[in-house]
């Protein structure tokens, strides 16, 4: 019964997650992990079995793997999130209880630490990369709470961004990094950092991003004259006629409002990071800035366009 409800659950979520391009995120944590070891080994699992439940596998994310049984009721409470229990779960009917309720707690006396056990057979420092030619994608951006860097101990914070590197295909971070990335949150300001394969930037209030070095948005564009297509970030765009493309360059102006702004300062208010800033197309008419391609940053955007350019 627990196998068709569990089967029964997780084909809708797939469905769910398939569509709005997501993952599934559950609530497993380490003595879960403990209980699946043992169940498996019971059954005849091999040596496989000691890496069941890792914390990012395809599109399952399974992120209080990461934290201990403390900070875990910490976070329930502290949040107050519900939990709703199965009615079968006590029923010593079902092997998996009778191991939850039976076995685990002798193993927990006897000294077993849950935490230590999942992490001595799961490689979190190590990505798991794919092909040397892999594309990095248009959408491969991940952004990091600031709230969980600025408040939990060094290990988590490692784990968590080491986890968003990893599902990037990007190494672990070094010790000397971590410190100097978290000494710049710490400050409470806008920084930018850098390793060979990534930026990490961040406003006063925005949350922590991670840019690959790779990724078609830290690419110069490209233009056609001839057909007057503007090529950036994997999108195009059609420009007109008497307009150039050009990036941001410091002191660009556009007028706004009847008042010249400074395409930078309008971009930092946007929170667009550093990196994409000095990559981003505008379009310049006379010499003159008369719009910044915003869109091609982010969809959800609007270009901004100077007002002498509103209804071209």
């Amino acid at each position: 019964m627990e196998e068709a409800g569990r089967a029964l659950r997780f084909k809708d979520l797939e469905k769910i997650a398939s569509k709005v391009g997501g993952y599934i995120a559950t609530g497993h944590h380490s003595e879960d992990y403990l209980e699946t070891l043992l169940l498996q080994l019971i059954r005849g699992g091999g040596s496989n079995s000691l890496k069941t439940l890792g914390v990012f596998e395809k599109n399952r994310f399974r992120p209080l793997i990461l934290f201990g049984e403390s900070n875990r009721k910490n976070a329930l409470t502290l949040n107050d999130w519900k939990i709703f229990e199965d009615e079968s779960n006590e029923s010593p009917k079902y092997l998996r209880n009778r191991i939850r309720s039976e076995i685990l707690p002798i193993l927990l006396r006897e000294g077993a630490d849950a935490d230590k056990i999942f992490h001595n057979f799961h490689d979190t420092e190590i990505p798991r990369l794919g092909s040397k030619n892999r594309r990095i994608e248009e959408d491969e951006i991940r952004t990091v709470s600031r709230h969980i860097l600025e408040l939990e101990q060094i290990s988590v914070c490692k784990q968590v961004l080491d986890l968003h590197l990893k599902s990037l295909g990007l190494h672990p971070l070094n010790t000397q990094f971590l410190t100097d990335l978290l000494q710049n949150l710490d400050r409470k300001v806008s920084f930018s950092l850098e390793n060979k394969e990534a930026w990490f930037w961040k406003s006063v209030s925005s949350d922590l991003y991670i840019l690959p070095k790779s990724a078609s948005y830290l690419k110069p564009f490209t233009y056609n004259p001839e057909s007057f297509f503007l090529k950036w970030n994997s999108k195009t765009k059609k420009i007109p006629k008497n307009c150039l493309p050009a990036n941001d360059a410091e002191g660009e102006k556009i007028l706004l409002g009847g008042i010249h702004r400074d395409v930078s300062e309008i971009l930092r208010e946007k929170e667009i990071p550093v990196p994409v800033r000095k990559m981003l197309p505008i379009l310049k008419r006379e010499g003159k800035t008369v719009l910044v391609c915003l869109r091609m940053w982010d969809t959800r955007l609007d270009d901004i366009r100077s007002d002498d350019f509103q209804n071209d």
